[in-house]
């Protein structure tokens, strides 16, 4: 486990801003490293670190699946609220706050860390995804103002679970196959491949499948708060 993470740290290192520095524990079930960040290197060694910036923590089959390429850090890492488990944990040490630079850090790290080759090649589709905010998403790019997505809905299934979800960014949502519907603002718009709509920011949207899907679409969110 430690020549993986070592070869990860290796190619990290080939991506990462000088300007990211830092120690995190990395806790893999019962396996313990350091993963250390500096300004023209990333290493690893064995065992904690009392000052560190965050814990990851995950579970051994957690890091296979990351590892192999069924799941990138930011999906593994997905969930709709701070408090929310997930099969990539973060822990914070006390009076560190998720914020400004070390969230970056975070997106940064989640999205390509977890990879033993260069460049960084992301896969997406329903295999690779896993729930989050009523679809199955796999995060393509995260970071500094942007968010960008895939998202697969089948069924009965629908992004956000009512018509209550207002966020403070612009987002799109472009259909890349299947049918369905989006409710924007109460306004309802069909959706079908090759269709794209625009969600202004603080206005409330749904998305739902029609005729049992699946509905497959890129999602992105934009500027301030993205």
């Amino acid at each position: 486990m430690l020549k993986v993470l070592e070869d990860l740290a290796a190619n990290y290192a080939r991506v990462k801003p000088q300007d990211y520095v830092g120690s995190i524990n990395v806790e893999i079930g019962d396996n313990l490293f350091t993963l250390v960040l500096e300004r023209d290197d990333v290493s690893v060694r064995e065992g904690r670190s009392d000052k560190v910036l965050v814990d990851l923590v995950m579970s051994e089959e957690t890091f296979g699946k990351l590892v192999d390429g069924t799941w990138n850090g930011m999906t593994a890492a997905g969930r709709e609220h701070a408090r929310q488990p997930a099969p990539l944990d973060f822990r914070f040490p006390p009076g560190q706050s998720l914020g400004g630079k070390l969230l970056q850090m975070l997106y940064h790290l989640g999205m390509h860390f977890f990879h033993r080759s260069y460049p960084h090649v992301f896969r997406f589709g329903p295999a690779y995804a896993r729930t989050i905010h009523g679809g199955h998403a796999v995060p393509l790019a995260y970071g500094h103002g942007i968010r960008f997505a895939y998202y697969t809905i089948s069924g009965s299934e629908q992004i956000n679970e009512a018509e209550d979800s207002a966020d403070p960014f612009d987002q799109v949502i472009a259909v890349i196959g299947g049918a369905g519907a989006a409710v924007i603002g109460g306004v309802e718009v069909a959706l079908e491949k090759g269709v794209a709509v625009h969600v202004p920011p603080m206005t409330t949207h749904i998305i739902r499948a029609r005729g049992g899907g699946p509905l497959e679409l890129f999602w992105v969110a934009y500027g301030t708060g993205a």
